[in-house]
């Protein structure tokens, strides 16, 4: 299983937003022991602002303690005017198969 967050906030915002993320790593670093990072930050522009992406696969049974620590990580942002964020869950091709019966 993956676990998806895309951020979104105006350009403007470009160096809060980096700033907020050097703390949040300082403070949330990567656990491995809950998710392993795949995709750390995929950071395109868009029409709305910057939009960014982050991957990680999550171990099984970490599924709850992953997604609790990757909102703990981004409630830091709140204080960014304009910034949103979403986190999904998505499943590998192996869980995908299986829901088919494969």
């Amino acid at each position: 299983m993956y676990l998806m967050v895309t951020s979104l906030y105006p350009a403007d915002k470009v160096k809060d937003a980096a700033n907020t993320y050097v703390k949040m790593m300082a403070k949330y670093p990567d656990d491995t022991s809950l998710m392993t990072p795949l995709v750390q930050c995929s950071v395109k522009t868009t029409l709305e602002g910057i939009q960014v992406i982050h991957i990680s696969e999550v171990k099984k049974g970490k599924l709850e303690d992953a997604s609790e620590y990757a909102i703990k990580r981004m409630t830091m942002f709140y204080d960014i005017p304009g910034y949103k964020w979403q986190i999904e869950t998505t499943l590998n091709i192996d869980e995908a198969l299986k829901t088919i019966g494969m």
